[in-house]
């Protein structure tokens, strides 16, 4: 599970584009009337990412303080008219992540969240179990990702996200912007995005699908053998590099 820095799905629009969903998704810093410097950084580091214009960068930050019903529904329109239907997962996975900054998740910016969330036609399930890995992640964030907890908490979270109907890829992009993945959840990001993306599943291309329609029970036996398999590939290669090794010594 090697981490790689992705490009997030946001990457391939337009800076109009960019700009709606920055917008909506930077107006949650200030939900709770606190704007810190960690959520600063943050986005400062996104829009450098995304290379945003100086002028799309005054509108993003004119957003945080005084977005509009009216302004952030045509933004909401203007992302569900890019057609990209896992888009506006990664939009609720970037909110939950944004919010997790500052290390606090507040109620204000979860009831923002579920009000993006009921606007795209995103239930409240789907919010809850987007948020929940999130903030998992955020807790084994500092465990190294071929420990037994960090691969049991990447299991429950792709068979958590299936289970409700949540695309596992959509959840994985959020992480791939620096300035999100810097929140602390890289690691964890990364090994849910080579679920779909070729990594521990690869020569499994066939049943990679059922992740994404919400099969929990098929994704959960899934990975059960491929986890099986790695662990087992892995004692062959220690085991041939200690005959190695010996045969090393007694030539010696």
């Amino acid at each position: 599970m090697a981490e790689e820095q992705k490009k997030h799905p946001l990457e391939g629009y337009s800076e109009d584009e960019q700009i709606a969903y920055l917008s909506v998704l930077s107006a949650v810093c200030y939900v709770d009337k606190e704007f810190g410097d960690k959520e600063k950084h943050q986005l400062d580091v996104l829009l450098e990412q995304l290379k945003i214009s100086d002028v799309g960068k005054a509108k993003i930050y004119s957003s945080i303080f005084n977005l509009q019903q009216e302004e952030k529904l045509a933004n909401l329109e203007a992302i569900q008219n890019l057609g990209n239907v896992e888009l506006k997962y990664t939009l609720i996975s970037d909110l939950c992540l944004f919010s997790l900054v500052d290390s606090k998740f507040s109620d204000e910016e979860y009831q923002y969240i579920l009000g993006i969330g009921e606007i795209l036609g995103i239930t409240q399930e789907q919010v809850d179990a987007i948020k929940s890995i999130q903030e998992n992640l955020y807790k084994i964030k500092d465990i190294p990702p071929n420990s037994e907890k960090f691969k049991r908490l990447i299991k429950a979270s792709a068979e958590k996200l299936a289970a409700v109907g949540v695309p596992v890829g959509a959840i994985a992009a959020s992480g791939s912007v620096f300035g999100l993945s810097a929140a602390g959840m890289t690691s964890g990001l990364a090994a849910l995005g080579a679920l779909v993306g070729g990594g521990m599943l690869a020569g499994a291309v066939l049943v990679i699908p059922a992740i994404a329609i919400g099969s929990a029970y098929g994704v959960k036996k899934l990975l059960d053998v491929v986890w099986r398999d790695n662990e087992s590939s892995d004692n062959v290669k220690d085991s041939q590099e200690r005959g190695r090794k010996w045969t090393w010594k007694k030539k010696s």
